[in-house]
């Protein structure tokens, strides 16, 4: 026997133990990625230099072994990874595979979970692992070993845009897409399928978006694979597809430039230049691609502007160049930009003449740009779409009370000026949907001075009126002055910067049989939602995991992916219009100096009902009432938030840090989950008026909490630090409430490494940790409270 097997056969006997052997298929084999399920390139490319070495032992999953259903996907060594599946608890025990990222052989490390019961599991990952590597962990009891995971493994969700011309800047979203989490490397691999690809270099990269610029390759359809650098051939994520054209949407506009001066418009402010204009567009329409150019001046007009199909309007700057709306009219002032249409280097002004109508209608648009464009829709909203398609805004000023997407797809928002009139509700209005992206935008209030120049503070609400949403990304954004500014002329019950309100949901009954990817119930119709709805898993066997519903036939649902724990006649479900996988991330979030009035709801990050795989990551965030909020609803409907992940954040100057649980529950079932798995990781607090964490029941059965960890978390200068207490969202004078037995908990909460000091906040009547709900369990290792007039010890373990 050759040394290199003698050594893999001993990471095998240490990963199954010396009784699994007879499980091992290729004890004298390497594994392959397919073996965990992980996809490669076909034909497999040569790693680049910089990829951690990964070879894990080949194994066998034992069908009678523990199972994990979903778990957190992104820890580091000496950290902690929350997980659901079966039996979890008991005798069970985790092996976690790990290798040196120049090591020539991995090792196994055996460790037992922190807390785990028959629903969730909590795992601390070993301080001995390798800092920032993938690690493989799975579940073991006796001689049966389960289907391993993989930590830190590179997932890409999304591409965007999804077709471009080569030299064209796309951007890969997802989790996990950077080595060690970090600014520096990131790995894309460009192939035809069943062709042989190439890398290309990135121009930017975070964890959770890298931007690369497409290469000079011939149309047509291609894969796009992402590599964080960890996990050798078992790393990769992919495939994404990309189309690559030989020309843009916008191709061959330029070349054909129509002049309206040269019909008769004047430009000067006076003269009605309408005619003229619609005379210049309708010569453009007649052989678009074109061009029609307003030169500097203003051009007033008097009724609604149609525009065609792949024609451009082109002005001398935003400051030069507007077009004015002088009438009142009974719509929008520019609709049918359907096809291909751009906007450019002008303003267009609608002046009060659209009442609430918005400046530009635009349903079902498909490919719109709007470039360094000012959209002055003062007290209306800028523009309104509907299922569209390809919409790109990018160094304009948008002067509204906030603009509406419904259903839409491929949105794109970059370095833009968002100013708010009218108390408008957001920027963005969102009720279903995909790939929608928000990055470098700045949101103010229009004019501080006036009542009717301000907005209620909100970049983005998510509501699920048209189904389910997925794969969104907001980064780099700032905000001022983001609240309702007058509790007297506004509902102050708004605020939250990014909101999502996801509460179209109701129990399913009726469960009959369940293969690896469908569920069949008693009944069972196909939605008539847009965006369709997720299936989620919110009890019994496999709670946690949800699915999108690709089709519904015979009372039969089939699923995007498979079950990783096939649910059976115990599990509860949820059909749900769901948001999932989207990061915030490095926004500057402000709210208003009057927080600590407890005046409004503003929140940085709001995530409401059934929101899963959120991160929301290094935000700088200040003067709010609540940083950020995680909330589950009544469970009679399974309005749940499940695998959050809150990391790298910095809250200060504001009432309360971090708001975590059951609110605005009317009614409750026991049984059914409130909250799954959710991690709050490594943030920083200071200067909170009020609480650094508010641990919040309400009055009803069901909506329970498990699984959630608090691990290096740092608070500091503030009077009260962890309270668990009833209806804590009204209670700011330090008299907590004790829920009713029969409300919400919170199962198997996870303290670890966390700082409380009341520091300079005022002393008398301060509490460190403070528990009324005696049915709730914790584990507290290494958390400290100190300075505070009473609960410095923090909680009892139980």
């Amino acid at each position: 026997m050759s040394r290199f097997t003698k050594c893999l056969a001993l990471i095998v006997v240490a990963w199954v133990g010396a009784a699994l052997l007879p499980e091992v298929l290729r004890a004298d084999d390497k594994a392959q990625p397919s073996d965990f399920g992980f996809p490669v390139p076909n034909p497999e490319p040569e790693l680049p230099q910089g990829i951690d070495a990964f070879n894990p032992p080949a194994f066998t999953v034992n069908q009678s072994a523990p199972a994990i259903a979903e778990m957190s996907r992104t820890a580091d060594h000496d950290e902690i990874v929350s997980m659901t599946g079966v039996d979890l608890d008991g005798t069970t025990s985790f092996d976690v595979f790990s290798q040196a990222p120049s090591g020539q052989e991995g090792s196994v490390i055996s460790t037992s979970p922190l807390r785990a019961d028959d629903t969730a599991a909590t795992v601390l990952l070993p301080e001995s692992l390798p800092a920032w590597s993938m690690y493989l962990i799975r579940p073991k009891r006796d001689e049966a070993g389960g289907k391993a995971f993989a930590i830190n493994r590179t997932e890409s969700w999304w591409l965007g845009p999804d077709n471009a011309v080569p030299g064209a800047t796309i951007s890969v979203y997802g989790r996990n897409l950077a080595k060690s989490n970090g600014t520096s490397e990131s790995f894309i691999y460009i192939k035809p399928a069943n062709g042989v690809g190439r890398y290309v270099t990135s121009v930017s990269i975070n964890p959770f978006k890298v931007d690369f610029k497409v290469p000079n390759l011939a149309a047509g359809s291609y894969e796009v694979w992402v590599h964080n650098g960890h996990g050798g051939r078992f790393g990769w994520s992919g495939p994404l597809n990309l189309a690559i054209t030989d020309q843009s949407p916008w191709a061959r506009q330029d070349q054909k430039m129509i002049d309206v001066r040269s019909f008769g418009a004047k430009g000067d402010g006076a003269a009605d230049d309408t005619a003229a204009i619609e005379a210049a567009l309708t010569a453009a329409a007649s052989v678009a691609p074109a061009t029609i150019y307003f030169p500097a001046g203003t051009y007033l007009i008097g009724s609604v502007l149609r525009a065609p199909d792949n024609v451009h309007w082109l002005g001398d700057g935003m400051d030069a160049t507007e077009i004015r709306l002088g009438k009142k009219v009974s719509g929008s002032m520019v609709v049918d930009a359907n096809r291909n249409a751009q906007f450019e280097k002008l303003t267009l002004n609608a002046d009060g003449n659209t009442g609430s109508k918005p400046l530009l209608w635009i349903p079902g648009v498909e490919n719109l740009r709007l470039q360094a464009m000012r959209l002055k829709a003062w007290g209306a909203p800028a523009l309104e779409a509907h299922d569209a398609s390809g919409l790109y805004i990018d160094s304009s000023e948008l002067i509204e009370n906030g603009s509406f997407y419904g259903n839409s797809r491929q949105i794109f928002m970059t370095n833009n000026r968002f100013r708010m009139t009218g108390y408008g509700e957001s920027v963005v209005a969102l009720w279903g949907g995909r790939e929608f992206s928000m990055v470098g935008n700045d949101l103010a209030n229009a004019d501080e001075n006036r009542d009717d120049g301000h907005g209620i503070g909100r970049f983005f609400v998510a509501q699920g009126h048209a189904g389910s949403m997925e794969n969104m990304y907001w980064g780099d954004n700032v905000s001022h002055q983001a609240a309702p500014h007058n509790c007297n002329k506004v509902d102050c019950n708004k605020g939250e910067q990014i909101c999502f309100e996801m509460v179209g949901s109701d129990l399913k009954d009726g469960f009959k049989a369940a293969t690896a990817n469908t569920v069949n119930f008693s009944s069972l119709a196909a939605s008539d939602k847009a965006g369709g709805q997720d299936l989620v898993i919110v009890g019994g066997r496999g709670a946690g995991q949800h699915r999108r519903i690709v089709s519904v036939n015979d009372n039969t649902a089939t699923l995007d992916k498979a079950w990783n724990v096939v649910p059976d006649s115990s599990s509860r479900f949820a059909l749900a219009a769901a948001a999932s996988q989207m990061a915030i991330y490095n926004n500057t979030f402000q709210g208003r100096p009057s927080y600590f009035k407890h005046d409004s709801d503003s929140t940085a990050v709001l995530l409401y009902g059934n929101v899963y795989d959120a991160v929301v990551d290094r935000n700088n965030i200040s003067q709010m009432r609540h940083g950020m909020m995680t909330v589950a609803l009544s469970s009679a409907n399974g309005l749940s938030p499940y695998f959050l992940q809150y990391s790298n954040n910095t809250v200060s100057d504001s009432n309360s840090g971090l708001y975590v649980g059951t609110t605005f529950t009317d009614s409750g079932v026991a049984g059914v989950w409130g909250g799954l798995g959710n991690v709050y990781r490594n943030n920083t607090f200071n200067r909170l008026a009020h609480i650094g964490v508010e641990f919040e029941s309400w009055g009803y059965n069901g909506a329970d909490y498990n699984g959630t960890v608090f691990e290096g978390n740092r608070f500091t200068n503030l009077k009260f630090g962890f309270i668990d207490a009833f209806q804590l969202m009204w209670t700011y004078t330090g008299s907590f409430k004790a829920p009713p037995l029969y409300s919400s908990r919170k199962y198997n909460t996870i303290l670890y490494k966390n700082v409380f000091e009341r520091g300079s906040a005022l002393g008398p009547g301060s509490v460190g940790f403070k528990t009324l709900q005696p049915k709730n369990t914790w584990l507290n290792i290494g958390t400290t409270w100190s300075g505070f007039e009473s609960g410095n010890k923090g909680p009892a373990n139980k």
